[in-house]
């Protein structure tokens, strides 16, 4: 049966030093975080600005707040099907794969890119592609390093169902991809009122390869319009979705996005309920 760990995704407590960003989620009563440099440390404006220096003040805060990385977020497109862009990005990602071993971190990950960022007329199938490219020239490194590259499905994406986040890794057999569920991202208008097809496919197909899970609200217009929402609020089948999880056999930190710091106990006892 999974154990799991209860974090935040560290940018919803704004901009600070490690120091001070750890500090605030483990006074909150946080256990682990998802760290994306550039959007919480003052003065990160690009992957080059990781240094050797901030990586070592992020592992004393580390120690000091006890407090574990449990993603490095590395917001970059991976599938864009602009080759000059999509190459750049691979690069940046790849750059951080030595970051995340460095930091111990449980993976890097990333989202696979929104199709309505494409170039107009570009198909999924094409966009999959060029995920696929990406990861030939960064998944080799983070074998040899010993770290875990994990991808994202989210409905609007190129990759965008559990059969196609599973379609990902048997093309590239690697052990070092897994992937994130974000389980509000995979819900979509048509299906939010029978979500246990989709938490069946992502225990039967994808359950062993799960290395994070994201938890927010998520619900809808009677239009159809997505809308963010309180955990309470949400129309996401939490109770589904953790049904399947309490079956695998890995640890699991469960990271709150979307985190307001004034509502974290009432978020974290409310995230509990599910374990």
């Amino acid at each position: 049966m999974a154990i799991f760990t209860v974090g935040a995704r560290l940018h919803d407590y704004g901009k600070g030093t490690p120091d001070e960003l750890f500090g605030k989620v483990s006074a909150d009563g946080f256990a682990c975080v998802q760290l994306a440099y550039k959007k919480c440390v003052p003065g990160v404006a690009s992957y080059a600005d990781v240094t050797p220096q901030l990586v070592q003040n992020t592992l004393e805060a580390q120690k000091k707040h006890n407090i574990a990385v449990a993603v490095l977020g590395t917001y970059v497109e991976l599938a864009i099907a602009d080759e000059v862009q999509r190459s750049a990005n691979a690069a940046d990602f790849k750059s951080q794969l030595a970051v995340c071993k460095a930091l111990n971190a449980g993976c890097v990950g990333t989202e696979t890119t929104g199709m309505h960022k494409q170039p107009a007329g570009t198909t999924r199938e094409r966009a999959q592609y060029m995920l696929c490219k990406s990861l030939e020239t960064i998944l080799p490194e983070a074998e040899r390093l010993g770290v875990t590259v994990a991808i994202e499905p989210v409905v609007g994406d190129s990759t965008n169902t559990p059969q196609a986040a599973r379609h990902i890794l048997d093309m590239m057999q690697s052990p070092a991809l897994g992937v994130i569920l974000d389980m509000s991202n995979l819900v979509s208008f048509e299906g939010k009122d029978n979500q246990q097809p989709l938490w069946d496919a992502m225990g039967e197909l994808l359950g062993d390869k799960i290395k994070a899970v994201h938890f927010k609200g998520k619900n809808f217009a009677p239009d159809g319009t997505m809308l963010h929402t309180s955990l309470e609020d949400s129309c996401t089948d939490y109770a589904g979705a953790f049904a399947m999880l309490r079956t695998l056999p890995q640890p699991l930190p469960v990271l709150r996005e979307e985190a307001v710091p004034a509502r974290a106990a009432g978020d974290i006892a409310f995230i509990k309920q599910f374990f």
